[in-house]
């Protein structure tokens, strides 16, 4: 029955402190939303917290929603950046990058382990593009995440950070030239890192 309903239509009976419209709203959203505060947040207890209190004030506080206005998902995906970036703000966590990352990454050889070597690169690269994106300032890293990872449109992503569909762009833009500085730079790292580590083995 509730799976049918819209999130509208959900909302309307959360606003009448309906449980279960309020467990399928649940439901059928946290995915998307735990996905982009962990993007966000980088650590997945604290994603889950947010997301578990952002749910919590809609049902508390159903009205804070104005269908009139903006889609739930719309209003919902503000409330969630604005929550990780409160958390942040009171937490002060920064994601360093550890010495160790650079053990991870070995150059590609022919041999039975191939295979094995080539998910290790897949694995430091994206392990790279996490960390540029910890290092972008926050507007950035949010138009990265909505419009890249969360595949929203440029326009419902510019409405839900309350910008320009100009300035989303130039987000955008800023964001992933920095994101390719980065990545380049702990690529270039990592290659000096093994390069010594093989002199040190043929010695």
């Amino acid at each position: 029955m509730y799976k049918d309903l819209s999130d509208v239509d959900l909302m309307v009976l959360v606003k009448k402190a309906n449980h279960d419209a309020f467990a399928e709203i649940v439901a059928r959203h946290t995915d998307r939303f735990l996905a982009l505060a962990y993007r966000t947040l980088h650590n997945r207890d604290d994603a889950e917290d947010i997301v578990q209190a952002s749910f919590i004030k809609v049902w508390q506080k159903p009205e804070s929603w104005d269908g009139k206005k903006s889609q739930f998902t719309t209003w919902f995906y503000r409330v969630v950046v604005n929550a990780c970036h409160d958390y942040r703000r009171k937490h002060k966590r920064i994601v360093d990058v550890d010495d160790q990352m650079f053990d991870v990454i070995i150059d590609p050889q022919e041999s039975e382990q191939e295979n094995l070597e080539f998910q290790e690169y897949g694995a430091w690269q994206k392990k790279c593009v996490e960390v540029a994106i910890s290092k972008l300032p926050a507007s950035q890293k949010d138009a990265i995440n909505l419009v890249v990872y969360s595949e929203l449109p440029q326009k419902k992503v510019a409405e839900i950070m309350n910008i320009s569909l100009k300035a989303l762009e130039s987000l955008l833009v800023r964001g992933k030239r920095s994101m390719a500085k980065t990545v380049n730079e702990l690529n270039q790292k990592a290659d000096s890192k093994n390069t010594m580590l093989q002199q040190k083995m043929s010695e």
